[in-house]
């Protein structure tokens, strides 16, 4: 309990670090020109940005699995979002940007909710039955889903030969599925194969909004818990909160560290999404998540690490680098 309050404490302070470093952020009324000056001239703080990123990742992913064990899966989910948004309003507040979208982009940004809401869903169902390494390395796929994403949200077109890369992520991706060991099941893959998709579709919505990345993230999360709400209420949320029987205070704790880890790692991302071309961004996530396999479910959780599994794991991870590198090359011959 004195770890957890610890971290509960120490996660206000990451975010008053992240809400300052968000003051290097623009506001993107030109976002054409944001993606010109976040390529052409990389910035110090867009580096501790992903540092940021990767290192609240981690105990986040550490943490959520202690409350699945905790709690009911969906009471999970409504206490992460709930804490996010209690995170994210005052520092909203305090920056002077937005905490609500346009109203006639609402109904825009409730079905991306409702997508962020299912792509959590999905992968907190996945991992009652799938190691969470395994869960990591089918969301590191992501670069292989983000090609569709990108030309319907952006219009980019990508030659065979950067395809071809994407060869080794699907393999990679069967190994890793195969080599699940015991207590997998193709029902906890599948779910987190939906939660891979509606990952990359939130994160190309989030990418092709005009607005301050910290209120996309505010929306996203808040959308979310609003369709939440009413199922959470009906299923019997309250009265399953109600009737814990086990240390309130360490639930707690664990709420606030694992709601502020959350925040802070959505938070970080946004802004990153926002300087970065969109599949760079995905082979990004796939090496933030290389970390998270090895760190949260490997070393912390001890799941079994078979050779087919790693070398899946390796083929996906250098399939993504590989597809980013050709795609790269051919973009600077075309210039």
């Amino acid at each position: 309990v004195s770890w957890l309050s610890g971290i509960s404490s120490g996660h206000f302070l990451l975010i008053s670090c992240l809400t300052a470093m968000s003051k290097g952020v623009p506001n993107p009324s030109d976002l054409q020109a944001q993606k010109v000056k976040a390529t052409d001239n990389p910035t110090k703080w867009l580096l501790v940005l992903l540092l940021f990123w990767v290192g609240t990742s981690i105990p986040f992913n550490c943490l959520t699995p202690m409350l699945v064990a905790m709690v009911d899966n969906q009471d999970v989910t409504f206490l992460e979002l709930l804490v996010t948004i209690s995170y994210g309003f005052p520092i909203l507040k305090q920056k002077g940007v937005p905490t609500m979208p346009p109203r006639h982009k609402i109904p825009k940004w409730l079905g991306v909710g409702m997508l962020h809401l299912l792509g959590c869903r999905c992968f907190v169902w996945g991992l009652q039955s799938i190691p969470i390494s395994l869960a990591q390395t089918i969301r590191a796929a992501s670069p292989m889903v983000a090609v569709p994403i990108s030309f319907l949200f952006f219009g980019e077109r990508y030659p065979l030969m950067v395809l071809l890369p994407l060869s080794a992520i699907l393999v990679g991706f069967g190994l890793s599925v195969g080599a699940t060991g015991a207590g997998s099941d193709l029902s906890g893959a599948a779910a987190a194969v939906a939660s891979l998709c509606c990952l990359v579709l939130v994160n190309g919505a989030c990418k092709s909004e005009n607005a301050h990345p910290l209120s996309v993230q505010f929306w996203v999360c808040l959308c979310a818990w609003i369709t939440l709400c009413p199922l959470w209420l009906f299923s019997g949320g309250p009265q399953r909160l109600l009737s814990f029987d086990g240390s309130r205070l360490k639930l707690v704790a664990l709420c606030l560290a694992d709601g502020g880890m959350y925040y802070s790692e959505q938070a970080a991302q946004n802004q990153i999404i926002q300087l970065v071309p969109f599949l760079s961004f995905s082979v990004i996530d796939t090496l933030r998540r290389l970390a998270i396999v090895c760190v949260s479910g490997f070393l912390v959780q001890g799941n079994p690490c078979t050779m087919l599994n790693g070398f899946g794991i390796a083929l996906v991870l250098s399939g993504a680098i590989g597809y980013n590198y050709l795609k790269e090359s051919l973009t600077k011959k075309v210039d």
